[in-house]
């Protein structure tokens, strides 16, 4: 393993890091200005960064094992990874047009699953901008970071996404659930019960958020905002959905996706602040078969997990994340774990079940 020092000939002056997350409950309502609740995980990436005395920057990726450098943000033809730092910088230099253009080094390490659906590129983004924000003392709010964050992955990237991944990434705190209204930015930090666990399966369908269908679901909900009338879907509770007024049945099935989902949050909250922790495993069934069938966001080997999760003694198991593949979420009491983590090693690599 090398280290800062060995790439780059010098120590780092500041290092952040920032986590990926696991979100619980509440599928694509971020960015139609409703309720989620992810936790964060442990997996995590870091930022170590330098001056850098040569008029470029230099970036090093550890998972990748190389390094580019660069003297300005125009974005990769090929969708490298290295984009997300460029980005970052491109946003942050552009919020602060009063700081000099200052070369860095940048060295990232990570231990995040790639293209899993746990948010791998919002928690680059975030542990780049926490760094920078470190390094030229600006004192922006972890919120205000998330926002930043967001702007790279929509603006500069070109993904449809909301802001849940970035905020919880940059305030969240470990075992906690985080409750975000994704339209006021405002947010609660709930404790995780403490009998009961969440694991994670890593279904090894590899996903993109950008070669995904995800942008596509994106535009589906615009038009189902259009065709009821709102500017946003997270303001319609089911009871007020009227149905008739959507014509196209593949749109109005991915509305009733999130004006459910939606509702689902509501009570999920509701469950664990009351300890009901049965219940908020039924509704995450509820809202898999919903993200399944009406979202048409699984796929068969994320259903069969979801099922085999359920039989091998979970309260609940639902794919997490923009879909397509990526990992399953389980809520499973602890006196059960040992026998439902022996019932999944049946069928899964015991590398990829863990907790969250």
């Amino acid at each position: 393993m090398k280290s800062f020092k060995d790439i780059f000939n010098t120590d780092f002056s500041v290092v952040n890091s920032a986590h990926a997350r696991v979100n619980l409950i509440g599928e694509h309502t971020d960015y139609t200005g409703g309720y989620v609740l992810p936790s964060l995980l442990n997996f995590k990436t870091t930022i170590q960064i330098s001056k850098n005395e040569n008029k470029k920057y230099q970036v090093y990726s550890e998972h990748f094992n190389e390094q580019i450098n660069f003297t300005d943000f125009i974005k990769s033809k090929n969708n490298k990874w290295v984009d997300y730092v460029k980005g970052s910088l491109f946003v942050f230099y552009d919020e602060n047009k009063n700081i000099p253009n200052t070369h860095l080094n940048i060295y990232i390490s990570s231990t995040i699953p790639i293209g899993r659906g746990i948010s791998s590129s919002s928690a680059l983004c975030v542990a780049v901008l926490k760094s920078l924000n470190s390094f030229f003392n600006t004192e922006y709010t972890e919120k205000h970071i998330a926002i930043l964050a967001q702007k790279v992955e929509r603006n500069y990237i070109g993904v449809s996404g909301g802001i849940m991944d970035q905020m919880v990434s940059s305030i969240g705190i470990h075992r906690k659930a985080f409750f975000l209204d994704c339209l006021s930015l405002k947010f609660e930090l709930i404790d995780l019960p403490d009998n009961w666990v969440f694991c994670l399966v890593d279904s090894a369908v590899q996903r993109n958020l950008r070669d995904s269908a995800y942008n596509e679901r994106y535009n589906q909900l615009k038009k189902a905002e259009e065709y009821l009338g709102t500017e946003y879907l997270g303001s319609i509770k089911p009871g007020q959905f009227d149905q008739n007024k959507i014509k196209d049945e593949l749109i109005l099935k991915r509305a009733r996706h999130v004006i459910t989902e939606n509702a689902r949050v509501l009570e999920a909250k509701g469950y664990i602040l009351n300890k009901d922790i049965k219940s908020f495993g039924k509704l995450m069934n509820e809202s898999h078969q919903s993200y399944s069938k009406d979202f048409e966001a699984s796929t068969e080997d994320v259903d069969l997990i979801v099922e085999r999760s359920n039989t091998s003694g979970a309260e609940g198991a639902r794919l997490t994340g923009g879909g397509f593949g990526g990992f399953t979420v389980s809520l499973i009491h602890k006196n059960n774990y040992y026998e439902w983590k022996t019932n999944m090693s049946k069928y899964y690599d015991n590398k990829n079940i863990f907790e969250v």
